[in-house]
């Protein structure tokens, strides 16, 4: 017999996993526009995984009843087996994701009528680029430095 507190803490900790990989899911579904195929990769990984932690949680509530009818040493056997399978099948999955080529970067979509496109911002420290009208073209201003005590 399998004491209380073990069960209740492996049942936490399976209904914690669960949690986890649902969440996985959700996260890789709101990506998929971005990941594409590797999304959906990673979707059938944590689907598989959850699969195996319901089967686990399962396995856990019925493994003496199984035990008593077939065995210990068959019974463990064949649930020990089901659940490396779930194992190694989401997690080949996962790892699948990870490697799998990323869709490449849509261009922006064309703007409507009458709307421009951004401006791009200048990096911190730069000015902003200013288009002079042709003709007698100013030089540009050095930097200002507040060290710099020579009249200007």
């Amino acid at each position: 017999m399998i004491s209380t507190s073990f069960a209740i803490v492996t049942i936490a900790g399976l209904i914690l996993l669960s949690v986890l990989l649902v969440g996985g899911i959700i996260m890789m579904a709101m990506r998929r526009r971005d990941h594409g195929r590797a999304s959906v990769i990673g979707i059938m990984g944590c689907v598989v995984l959850l699969v195996g932690t319901v089967f686990n949680i399962a396995r856990g509530l019925v493994d003496e009843a199984v035990a008593d009818l077939v065995g210990l040493a068959p019974a463990l056997t064949i649930s020990n087996t089901i659940s490396l399978l779930f194992n190694l099948t989401g997690t080949a999955l996962l790892i699948g994701a990870v490697v799998t080529r990323r869709n490449p970067q849509q261009p922006a979509p064309p703007q409507g009528p009458g709307r421009q496109p951004p401006q791009q911002q200048p990096e911190w420290g730069q000015p902003p680029f200013q288009q002079q009208p042709p003709g007698r073209q100013n030089p540009p201003n050095p930097p200002f430095n507040p060290w710099d005590t020579r009249p200007s």
